[in-house]
C-alpha cells in the first residue's frame, strides 16, 4: 500500500494546504493533516505524531476507499513554546482488529516538518 502525509496546516480542516513547514503564533494549538493512500479497503490505521521527538498524540483512523483522510491533532499550552519545532508522523498498522487494539509494524514515517512558534 502506498502511503504519504505531504505536511500540516492550521486554521480548517477543509482549507487544505500541507505545508512542511509553518509560522504560527503560540495560541494556535489545533493543526490538520491529511493521510494519501490507495487502499481500495476500509483499513484501520494508527498515527503517532511528535513533536521535538516527544509523542504528542495518538490517531485511531479508518482509511476509506476515496484515497484521503484528514484529521487533526492539538498541542498543549506546556509545548507550545516560541522556537523551530520539529514535528513528525508515524503510521502503524494495529496489532489486531480489536477496536482497541495498540500499534504494531510501522508502514510509514514522514520527514521531519517544521513547526516555528512566535510569540
Amino acid at each position: 500500500m502506498e502511503i504519504t502525509i505531504n505536511g500540516f496546516w492550521t486554521t480548517k480542516a477543509g482549507d487544505v494546504d500541507p505545508q512542511q513547514s509553518i509560522t504560527t503564533p503560540v495560541s494556535d494549538f489545533r493543526f490538520f493533516y491529511q493521510i494519501r493512500h490507495d487502499s481500495k479497503s476500509r483499513q484501520k490505521v494508527i498515527t503517532k505524531i511528535f513533536l521535538d521527538e516527544k509523542e504528542i498524540s495518538l490517531v485511531h483512523e479508518w482509511l476509506s476507499n476515496d484515497g484521503k483522510e484528514t484529521n487533526f491533532f492539538e498541542i498543549e499550552s506546556k509545548y507550545r513554546k516560541p522556537g523551530t519545532h520539529s514535528l513528525k508522523f508515524q503510521i502503524f498498522e494495529p496489532v489486531s482488529a480489536a477496536v482497541d487494539a495498540g500499534p504494531g509494524k510501522m508502514i510509514y514515517e514522514t520527514d521531519v516538518f517544521n513547526l516555528i512558534y512566535t510569540e
